[in-house]
């Protein structure tokens, strides 16, 4: 038994578990609420409670610790550059401070990168050479496998295929930048476009105009959608169009055995995957891509974590 340590630092929600990493088992887990005050020391503090009561009752002993984090990861896999959703996390050199406070080896990724080698070893990925994933969620992440190991780039920049600049003259993205896939595609921006066409004449006989325009997501999308109202159907079926040719663009680059699909928006099932399948299948190069959803669940941050540590 090869114990690593895993830990989850997302946006909404902090997990670590304990996991057997010849597996993929997570034997135990503890999560909790982000914090919503006390910026990266507030989370920093209540992930370290949770790792020493793991380690406090682990049944051998743990060798390492892995860290999937919810932003972007410097080239040296220890310093967080900033967090997309928590202040104070900006250059933080985590794994410097996780190492002092446990006495083990630490590790770092951005939580597309942990999640995509996760799904290679553990999940969906199993018994292809090269993975493209997808998180598919607020926003759109992402991360690549190359001969079975973790493609982070020069800079650690690769593998942000939600930045992909598909409309020049799109919305705004949160990068920064216009007409990004994250800006045609997220949870975030079909929710944005649904509330822009509520406001024409389709609106009037949407169910959608039942629903208070803050409190509108893309899953009151979704489930409208399914249940054939017009607009949704519009709006969604627009979204899951350019959520297509972005994998397609991104495949036809990378040319992966498999592509893997994870996050919120996911759970739409069939109405996701059907649209996506159907644009990537006439837009990409190689006939035989598949496009599959992710296996691993609640668990993938902190078997993202851990997978670090099985990299060649």
């Amino acid at each position: 038994m090869t114990l690593v340590l895993g830990l989850d630092f997302g946006g909404t929600k902090l997990a670590a578990g304990l996991v057997d990493i010849a597996g993929g088992m997570v034997l135990a887990r503890h999560t909790v609420p982000t914090p919503v005050a006390g910026g990266a020391v507030a989370g920093l503090d209540a992930m370290l409670g949770m790792a020493r009561a793991l380690l406090n009752a682990a049944p051998a002993p743990v060798n390492a610790i892995g860290i999937s984090f919810g932003g972007p990861v410097a080239a040296d896999a220890r310093t967080v550059r900033l967090s997309m959703h928590v202040a104070g996390w900006e250059n933080l050199p985590l794994a410097d401070r996780v190492e002092a406070a446990l006495s083990l080896p630490v590790v770092v990724a951005n939580d597309g990168d942990a999640a995509a080698l996760a799904e290679y070893h553990f999940g969906a990925g199993r018994g292809v050479e090269h993975l493209l994933y997808l998180t598919v969620s607020t926003g759109i992440g992402g991360g690549i496998i190359i001969g079975g190991r973790l493609h982070r780039g020069e800079r650690a920049w690769a593998g942000e295929v939600g930045h992909q600049v598909l409309q020049p003259d799109g919305p705004p993205c949160p990068c920064g930048r216009n007409g990004c896939l994250e800006s045609l595609a997220s949870g975030l921006s079909i929710a944005r476009d649904a509330r822009r066409q509520l406001r024409g004449p389709a609106g009037a006989t949407s169910t959608l105009a039942a629903i208070p325009p803050d409190a509108l997501t893309a899953r009151h999308v979704a489930e409208a959608a399914a249940a054939g109202d017009d607009l949704a159907r519009a709006v969604w079926n627009e979204a899951m169009g350019w959520l297509g040719a972005g994998i397609a663009s991104a495949a036809n680059l990378l040319n992966p055995g498999r592509v893997v699909l994870g996050g919120g928006l996911t759970r739409a099932g069939a109405l996701l995957f059907d649209p996506v399948r159907h644009v990537v299948a006439r837009r990409v190069m190689d006939p035989d891509l598949t496009v599959v959803p992710a296996a691993l669940g609640d668990d993938i941050g902190i078997l993202g974590g851990a997978a670090l540590w099985r990299q060649p």
